[in-house]
């Protein structure tokens, strides 16, 4: 039964007083009190009510009073609202600093382990390395190695992939790999591939169908698990490798021309794409309605249980921010009528906004410009959003953009003071500024790079991305 917490209004219902008190109704001084003189029970439902609201001087308080002899209350309100609110500056500013002036113990890293900060990954790494076969036995012991996967440390990635590898505890090694998915994005991708493949082929069924839905979410995932094809696996992990292996369905979101007209350079690039998948790829212009499809597009979205929707545009304009959540919205309808809830249609981020792709744009237009003066030009885009994404697209690709009206890009450049020796127009096909800007003679000469799509390595950036998607 939860008393209701002294200093508030009485109720019928003290579960009431406790969520007025989180929502910051009512005084927060006179329940502290209370719970300073032992006249009000610190129970976990009470501190997980107050955590958000201390600040440092009463969690200092705290931690000198009721918790100096038990920290189950803090341990067990932690595990409830540390996930969702330890990376809040109030939150970090009032607890962090009281917690690392406290002598470390098991119980005492699992709270402070969900802060992300360099002194709290050192001591978990600490604890975790000095632990005895034995005391990996136990609960509190092995839900620290997520926490460590949590601070996403690259130097812990070895350690960890050490440890799921390791012969063991089977919890223990269950723990690690949990910890690898925790810090997925910060640890190697080479050596990480390795050991998720190694795992996989374990003779822990639960430990290899984890290992196999890990290696879905890397980078080249698919090749990873078409390698794992003809491995002899156990049958549980063996079927889910191969529903990983059924590719989703895909939609390409493309500009498109005048009257839905596709360029030839997309629809070559899907059907190539579709061939390398061995899944359907459809093109979706935004200058026409919604694709025709035939039944083996709906099959093959079924088998996966899922489509995917890829908006192959390259600036946060209109089109991104309002035209692909609205097209999203129609294939969640159609595929409800299709298929029930049997198909997940998943939106994408445009691509532009792949910070990948952004590296690779600025690897191919440096190459290209061979130490001329670059211009990129972009179709005119309005709102704060639209220029700050312009200005950070300016520093990756370390030359500045122009946008040009597509009918006449001469006369933008016109009052542009720098002479570029490469023009850039930022788009995927052929279309009116691409034309356009091949119809003017420049005066000093200036080439005049093709859409980005026609460019070897782009292609075979975005067929080998594409490709990897599940």
């Amino acid at each position: 039964m939860i008393s209701a917490p002294l200093g508030l209004r009485q109720s019928t219902d003290p579960w009431q007083h406790l969520q007025a008190l989180r929502r910051g109704q009512g005084p927060l001084e006179p329940v502290l009190s209370a719970i300073l003189q032992g006249d009000q029970p610190l129970t976990t439902e009470l501190l997980a009510a107050l955590l958000a609201r201390l600040d440092r001087p009463a969690v200092e308080a705290l931690l000198r009073g009721p918790l100096a002899t038990d920290l189950t209350p803090l341990l067990e309100a932690a595990q409830r609202e540390l996930p969702s609110l330890a990376d809040e500056t109030a939150i970090k500013r009032a607890w962090l600093e009281p917690l690392l002036a406290l002598p470390r113990s098991c119980e005492l890293l699992q709270v402070l382990g969900y802060f992300r900060d360099p002194r709290v990954a050192a001591a978990l790494r600490a604890h975790l390395e000095l632990l005895t076969p034995e005391d990996c036995q136990q609960l509190r012991q092995q839900q620290l190695l997520p926490l460590l996967g949590r601070q996403r440390r690259s130097e812990d990635g070895p350690f960890l992939m050490e440890q799921a590898l390791a012969p063991g505890a089977a919890a223990w090694r269950r723990a690690a790999l949990e910890a690898l998915a925790v810090g997925l994005s910060a640890w190697s991708p080479a050596p990480l591939a390795a050991a998720l493949t190694q795992l996989a082929r374990d003779l822990d069924p639960a430990l290899a169908s984890q290992a196999v839905d890990l290696l879905s979410r890397l980078p080249q995932a698919q090749q990873h698990l078409r390698a794992l094809s003809s491995a002899e696996l156990d049958p549980a992990v063996a079927e889910r490798l191969a529903r990983r292996l059924q590719r989703s369905a895909l939609v390409l979101v493309v500009h498109g021309r005048q009257g839905g007209l596709i360029p030839a350079v997309l629809q070559q690039f899907a059907a190539e794409l579709e061939q390398r998948r061995g899944a359907p790829v459809v093109l979706q212009a935004l200058t026409a309605g919604d694709p025709e499809l035939d039944g083996r597009f709906w099959l093959a979205a079924r088998r996966a249980g899922a489509l995917t929707v890829v908006p192959l545009l390259l600036l946060p304009g209109d089109h991104a921010r309002s035209d692909v959540p609205a097209i999203a919205s129609r294939w969640r309808q159609q595929a409800q009528s299709e298929a029930g809830a049997a198909v997940a249609v998943r939106r994408r981020p445009f691509l532009g906004s792949w910070p990948a792709w952004q590296q690779l744009l600025a690897r191919q237009l440096s190459t290209q410009a061979q130490g001329r003066a670059l211009l990129w030009l972009h179709h005119p885009l309005q709102g704060p959003l639209a220029q700050r994404f312009l200005r950070h697209l300016a520093e990756v690709l370390g030359a500045p953009g122009l946008p040009a009206a597509y009918g006449d890009p001469q006369a933008s450049l016109a009052a542009q003071p720098l002479r570029p020796g490469l023009l850039a127009p930022l788009t995927l096909a052929p279309n009116r500024l691409s034309e356009s800007l091949k119809m003017v003679e420049w005066a000093p000469p200036a080439e005049v790079l093709p859409p980005l799509l026609e460019l070897p390595a782009v292609r075979d950036f975005l067929l080998a991305e594409l490709e990897a998607l599940p």
